[in-house]
């Protein structure tokens, strides 16, 4: 029975019509994958480009930018723009010179859990307070250098 069956033929290069495309693979690799990739690169970039400006324009006409004047006009009142150099001389144009003198320094609390690193003369004296003394005899203190 198994006589009767047709048996398929074994070849080296795998036969018929595949024996043609490996044959034109093998002789030119480039044109069958490099440009068709290439290709694809290409006119991927250019889909790309035509979808980013399109999405560009889409957000321009949907957000536009006003400027402090514009803006003013769509509160409806007539308000006027500030500037800088005119605060400055309306404030040292006032009758009393001590008009900015005017103010009180007020401390700002901190968080408790902001760290505040000692000052250096304060970690001078917690180090001292905590350090024994190696000799028991007292030392003269150094003579204290001035500076100008």
């Amino acid at each position: 029975m198994s006589d009767s069956l047709p048996r398929a033929r074994r070849t080296i290069g795998g036969g018929g019509a595949n024996m043609g495309l490996s044959k034109n693979v093998r002789q030119r690799p480039f044109l069958l994958f490099g440009l068709p990739l290439i290709g694809i690169l290409v006119g991927g970039s250019f889909a790309l480009a035509h979808l980013t400006e399109t999405k560009v324009e889409y957000n321009s006409s949907r957000v536009q930018k006003l400027s402090q004047e514009q803006r003013l006009a769509l509160d409806g009142k007539k308000r006027k723009s500030f500037d800088i150099r005119e605060e400055y001389f309306r404030l040292h144009s006032g009758s009393s010179p001590d008009a900015l003198d005017d103010w009180d320094m007020v401390p700002v609390q901190k968080p408790p859990d902001t760290f505040v690193p000692p000052s250096p003369g304060e970690l001078e004296d917690l180090l001292r307070a905590q350090s024994t003394p190696l000799d028991p005899t007292p030392k003269q203190k150094p003579k204290e250098i001035v500076r100008w």
